[in-house]
């Protein structure tokens, strides 16, 4: 059984959820990716708080670590 050191999981955490979506304003369509699952929503006003990560993607970890603290 594996023991963390519950403050390093946090930092860890607010690490990944600093930044973790990226946005292009490309040529032909702006989009938001994430750089950890490489999820990708793309089009003409197209929202940050309506993207969608994959399941597995580590942000979605991140926010459960961190709601749960």
């Amino acid at each position: 059984m594996c023991n963390f050191n519950k403050d390093d999981v946090i930092t860890i955490a607010k690490a990944v959820m600093k930044e973790p979506l990226n946005y292009m304003d490309g040529d032909f369509m702006p989009y938001y990716y994430c750089k950890y699952c490489d999820a990708e929503e793309a089009g003409y006003g197209v929202r940050e708080r309506d993207f969608m990560h994959d399941l597995n993607c580590p942000v979605l970890i991140a926010q459960d670590i961190l709601t749960g603290q």
